[in-house]
């Protein structure tokens, strides 16, 4: 099933690496570097899943997550995560964020955890 995936993460090289996978795999991808180009982008488009970065410039990765839900409730995000911050990781799985991947992760574990994800199946 392809989806419509949308990736943000401030380390330009993961997430077109990330990207370039995916869209191999025949889902349609875009890509934000930061939480307030996340929202804005959001807010514009819908997507089936985000791959959301903890610590990003500015907004983090947690706050945006609070934002995407406001905009839609059943938004689905995947967190992603290269540092402890148990904290917040902690809040937005509270919140309802679909998953957690710890980077490094390998793709088998990107694709397992996309596949546990249901999209929503809104049209754009």
């Amino acid at each position: 099933m392809s989806c419509r995936i949308f990736i943000v993460d401030d380390d330009q090289d993961h997430a077109e690496s990330i990207a370039d996978i995916l869209a191999m795999l025949g889902h349609e991808v875009e890509v934000a570097y930061n939480g307030e180009d996340a929202v804005q982008r959001f807010a514009q488009r819908e997507f089936d899943l985000t791959l959301m970065d903890v610590r990003l410039p500015g907004m983090n990765g947690v706050e945006a997550f609070y934002e995407l839900r406001r905009q839609r409730a059943d938004a689905q995000v995947i967190m992603m995560t290269g540092f402890s911050l148990e904290q917040l990781l902690a809040q937005a799985m509270l919140a309802g964020a679909a998953g957690l991947l710890h980077k490094p992760f390998a793709v088998d574990d990107l694709l397992e955890a996309i596949g546990k994800v249901e999209p929503t199946g809104k049209a754009a």
